[in-house]
C-alpha cells in the first residue's frame, strides 16, 4: 500500500507540474489583425470587435471586420 500511494503522489505531482505548459499551448494568444485584408506574412491573428474581449481567428489573406469582430474570405 505505501508503494501504491507513493505512485498516486508522484503521478499527481507530474500533472500539477505539466498542467501550466499545457494551457500555454491550449489558450495561446495570436497578435490583433488589422482592419481589413490580413497581409498574407500574418499567420494567424485574432480578429477583435472594438474594444470586446471577444475575438475570432483569421488567417493571412482573409478580411477582419472590427465592426463585428468577424474573419471573412
Amino acid at each position: 500500500m505505501n508503494r501504491t500511494s507513493l505512485l498516486f503522489a508522484l503521478l499527481a505531482l507530474s500533472f500539477l507540474v505539466s498542467e501550466p505548459a499545457s494551457a500555454a499551448i491550449r489558450f495561446k494568444r495570436f497578435p490583433a489583425c488589422p482592419e481589413g485584408a490580413v497581409p498574407m506574412s500574418v499567420r494567424t491573428c485574432e480578429c477583435h470587435r472594438g474594444t470586446s474581449g471577444r475575438y475570432r481567428f483569421c488567417h493571412g489573406g482573409n478580411s477582419c471586420d472590427i465592426e463585428t469582430g468577424k474573419c471573412h474570405k
